[in-house]
């Protein structure tokens, strides 16, 4: 939890819920866990109201609760979630993947809003609000939704915060553990701490279960299920449990956005082709992907083969192959042609000519010769489409093969020869070079390429001094010094003083400068939250310089129809402030991109 992500959090909620939902948050935010009697006392506000703001923060997750199981329920306590507020800024790409898996008419769409809306909704509740028809839509695509884990079941124990289930967990273990002489009391809490870990992490896995959801589907679903079936490759067996509570899978969209960087990063290094079928690797393993961190130590593999299959027909894989030896494989094709006519019309041509000269006079023959060729022609054919799959293999695998040639950005790893060939992604590895990508390139854009030159050096050799660094870099000392300062001021760089004798003098000390990881992509992402808030603040001023128009927008009549309830004037004043609001947002999206790569795969 960081100032500039608390800032940006409550901005959002004071623009979409108002400003007493912002205050109870901000005060949250401020006094750390609170009571709703203290909520009260420092935000100065009426405990009814207090009551009815947490309903709908309580519901969407942005506030989680906690009550001792040794305690009434009016000492429950109150800790605001920032993570679960920051996600109202991917709204609207949550939105957009599900538009591009899903068609409009499906009504997926429609059920991703209502989630962002609600929080989460019972899909008996949801179904009963439609009418016959639009409630089957809906529950065969709250299906799809269900098995391709784009939604989730909520169970009681997500409302509360981890630590505290954590505690419960492990004093519960540690009480079922006696106490003896022969175990020491430090050994009994690491034995509690193990045995609580495990059961924390199987009840965090709860809906890695690929029935999760789901029940059995009554006999006759008809075209629901093979429509579900020919989607996701699940049975067609299993429909939406009406009575299970639904809500956003925010692990799982966070896999599907970390794809994307990888294919676009795939993209630009390789080519668009090899990005295609690494986009297809990536989805071949999106079922068995249910989060970015904390997966199964378990490794994924894919073969070519199931590559091969699910792979779209109009990519044309030989078209970005450089084939070495064309004029070879020309000639064999036109000998392969010339010798199949003369098979068909004589040896040769002069036989070719006496066969014309006499076809007239046996026409059985001919007949016969034309029932061989057809036979013949069948079976060429049927080696020809063996022969095609066979090279479409080789070709997918040569793209393979380009995405795992390369070390330093290792997209794909082969682990075996199964099924033409059988691979992994060492998401890792991948993440953390995409990282250190990134990161370079915003150091060139910030402090220039020399810069980002002596990052490089000094990630590669640990800890360098300012000689050993001017050498490798070919620079002299006094052009770097500045740089290296200025990298230290951002948190790209630290120092690390080793003196060389007891009085510390600094004439006897080497100065090593050093690159820390970890801490210098946290200061850069708190940077980047920062620029967010700067960005988002822009937006409500850009409103609130125009407090009549952005009134009147407010009016249902003039939502409906704008065009005649607007003047000239005034349609183009809005004209323009969503041209602002548009630019913007575009903005915040790309630093949200900056966000989900330091941060969050």
């Amino acid at each position: 939890m960081s100032q500039h992500e608390e800032e940006l959090v409550v901005l959002l909620l004071r623009d979409i819920y108002g400003d007493i939902v912002a205050t109870v948050v901000d005060t949250l935010l401020k006094y750390g866990r609170l009571t709703l009697q203290l909520i009260s006392r420092y935000s100065k506000l009426p405990l009814a109201t207090i009551q009815r703001v947490l309903v709908p923060l309580v519901q969407n997750r942005f506030v989680l609760y906690w009550v001792d199981e040794n305690a009434s329920s009016d000492n429950a306590t109150y800790v605001a979630s920032t993570r679960n507020m920051y996600n109202i800024v991917r709204s609207g790409m949550f939105v957009s993947f599900v538009l591009d898996r899903f068609p409009d008419t499906s009504g997926a769409p429609d059920i991703v809003k209502n989630l962002l809306l609600y929080g989460h909704i019972r899909a008996s509740d949801y179904l009963a609000a439609q009418s016959a028809s639009q409630a089957a839509v809906s529950k065969n695509a709250i299906t799809l939704l269900l098995q391709r884990k784009l939604l989730t079941t909520l169970r009681r124990h997500e409302f509360n915060p981890q630590s505290d289930l954590y505690m419960r967990i492990f004093n519960r273990r540690l009480a079922a553990i006696p106490r003896s002489k022969a175990v020491s009391e430090a050994k009994r809490e690491v034995q509690a701490h193990a045995e609580a870990t495990e059961e924390f992490n199987v009840l965090k896995r709860v809906h890695d279960d690929i029935n999760d959801g789901l029940v059995a589907a009554a006999n006759g679903n008809g075209s629901s299920s093979k429509r579900g079936h020919s989607l996701t490759g699940s049975s067609p067996s299993k429909t939406v449990d009406e009575s299970a509570v639904l809500a956003l899978n925010h692990d799982k969209f966070a896999v599907l956005m970390r794809a994307q960087i990888l294919v676009h990063l795939a993209s630009q290094r390789i080519g668009k082709v090899t990005a295609a079928v690494y986009g297809q690797v990536l989805d071949c393993m999106e079922p068995k992907l249910f989060r970015c961190v904390d997966n199964t130590d378990k490794a994924i593999t894919i073969t070519s083969l199931e590559v091969l299959r699910s792979l779209n027909a109009n990519i044309k894989l030989a078209s970005a192959i450089a084939v070495r030896s064309s004029k070879k494989r020309s000639k064999s094709a036109s000998s392969r042609v010339s010798k199949r006519q003369k098979r068909r019309h004589g040896t040769d041509d002069s036989a070719g000519e006496s066969d014309d000269s006499m076809g007239s006079s046996n026409i059985s023959d001919v007949e016969s010769s034309h029932r061989d060729d057809d036979n013949e022609e069948g079976d060429e054919a049927d080696s020809d489409d063996k022969c095609a799959n066979n090279t479409r293999m080789e070709h997918l695998n040569f793209h393979l093969a380009l995405l795992s040639c390369n070390q330093n950005l290792p997209f794909i790893k082969k682990v075996g020869n199964r099924g033409g060939g059988e691979w992994t992604i060492d998401f890792d590895t991948l993440t953390a070079r995409v990282r250190e990508l990134e990161y370079d390139k915003l150091i060139t854009q910030k402090q220039g390429a020399i810069a980002c030159r002596l990052l490089r050096i000094i990630r590669d050799n640990g800890r360098v001094d300012e000689k050993q660094l001017a050498r490798i870099a070919l620079l002299p000392p006094k052009d770097i010094r500045s740089q290296l300062t200025a990298l230290h001021e951002i948190g790209c760089l630290d120092l690390q003083e080793v003196p060389r004798g007891t009085d510390r003098a600094p004439s006897r000390t080497y100065y090593l400068w050093y690159h820390k990881p970890k801490c210098a992509y946290a200061l850069m992402t708190q940077a980047v939250l920062k620029t967010m808030v700067r960005c988002y603040a822009r937006v409500i001023e850009e409103r609130g310089r125009r407090p009549s128009i952005m009134t009147k927008l407010l009016r249902e009549d003039v939502r409906l129809d704008e065009v005649n309830m607007l003047t000239p004037a005034e349609r183009e004043e809005v004209r323009r402030v969503r041209g602002v609001e548009e630019r913007f947002i575009a903005h915040m999206a790309k630093l949200d991109k900056l966000v989900l790569i330091f941060r969050d795969i």
